[in-house]
């Protein structure tokens, strides 16, 4: 009786079920020129010989990246093995790329078996941090700077001048990408180092998970995903306005008590002279934006003439932008045409909650229904 075939599998799973685990639209590998066989192989050779040893290098380059002045948290993973094969049936399957990933060539082909990612507390901390990675590692090539396509012009001038190229996203992703050079089982080993800020961080992390693996092209899902990253880029704005604002605060609480001194100096016996100095101390309390009279019962519009005050060409101390005009327009249009009244109703508490309409929210779906209406409403 002929021996029977060993089925040859990854994690457990055979060549349909792993292509049809990572959504690829063939019945197999060999339709686009890999061999399944080749693919297992590599598999375990990652597993066996390369991964164990790459968490040991991940764990020294996060050490490493930790004493960055202004990283906040550094975070890092290393290619899960499931992972490598899908990206290389993806590269062989790519029009555009066409490589053949393979046991003897992996490691030199692919950049990205470990990736770091730095965050930093506000915006304007990505410079000195990647000022020290330009000058620490060894780059395969030029950083490149993802970022929206209405960025500060100043903040792009700035990459191109530290020599790292600026991408527009049209999602609205942000983040500047290393590919550095590190030694590693006696070579030099590339690995992926991304720098972003905290809310950069939470919209990508939110994105990936909502678009992922069939939404991509969800339009409506876009466009709220693009608010999304408008907002986040709100938040960085205000994060660096508010410690601007700290800084210039404690400079005006010093000015104040060197003024008040002074005021103070001028105090005599003479009545009418102090009476002058009480009102002088007075209106210099009012003309403060701080913590005094004029800030507490004027919190609103203070704090638009603060910011008018520092915006102004003498004595600015920030660029601050208006982050939310662009969003303006973008957000009219999009709840004009999806109305968050369609979908808001009392529940059995009477409570206001917001219902989503009973069909599906996939392109495809959309066809059959105006927002906050069924099919079975518009028959009638």
């Amino acid at each position: 009786m002929a021996e029977e075939k060993k089925v040859l599998t990854i994690n457990g799973k055979d060549e349909q079920a792993f292509l049809a685990a990572y959504h690829h639209d063939y019945k197999s590998v060999s339709e686009i020129g890999l061999e399944w066989a080749a693919l297992v192989e590599l598999y375990d050779h990652y597993c066996k010989y390369v991964k164990g040893d790459l968490e040991l290098k991940a764990l020294q380059l996060h050490a490493e990246l930790l004493t960055i002045k202004g990283a906040y948290i550094v975070k890092y993973r290393v290619k899960d093995p499931e992972h490598l094969i899908d990206k290389a049936i993806r590269k062989k399957a790519d029009p555009k790329d066409g490589r053949i990933i393979t046991v003897d060539n992996y490691l030199d082909e692919l950049d990205d078996f470990i990736g770091l990612r730095i965050l930093h507390l506000f915006k304007n901390d990505w410079e000195p941090i990647c000022k020290e990675l330009l000058s620490k590692y060894e780059l395969k090539e030029n950083p490149v700077a993802y970022h929206r396509k209405d960025d500060d012009e100043k903040y792009l001038e700035r990459c191109k001048e530290l020599k790292i190229e600026p991408k527009v996203k049209e999602s609205g992703y942000k983040s500047i990408h290393f590919i550095a050079k590190v030694p590693f089982m006696g070579s030099m080993f590339k690995c992926e180092i991304q720098v972003r800020t905290i809310f950069e961080e939470a919209w990508s992390e939110i994105d990936h998970l909502v678009r992922y693996p069939n939404n991509t092209d969800n339009e409506l899902l876009n466009n709220y995903l693009l608010m999304f990253n408008k907002l986040a880029g709100c938040a960085d704005e205000m994060g660096t306005f508010l410690m601007a604002m700290k800084g210039n605060m404690a400079q005006m609480q010093m000015d104040r008590e060197s003024l008040l001194s002074e005021i103070e100096s001028l105090r005599g016996k003479n009545a009418k002279q102090n009476k002058k100095i009480d009102e002088l101390k007075t209106k210099l309390d009012k003309s403060m934006y701080l913590g005094w009279p004029y800030m507490q019962e004027n919190p609103y519009q203070s704090t638009l003439d603060y910011i008018e005050s520092i915006q102004a060409p003498s004595g600015s101390t920030i660029g601050f932008t208006n982050p939310y005009a662009s969003m303006q327009e973008d957000i009219d249009k999009l709840l004009h045409q999806n109305p968050l009244e369609s979908f808001r109703h009392l529940d059995e508490n009477g409570k206001m909650n917001f219902k989503m309409p009973k069909v599906g929210l996939w392109p495809t779906d959309m066809k059959g229904f105006l927002w906050g209406t069924t099919p079975e409403d518009k028959k009638k």
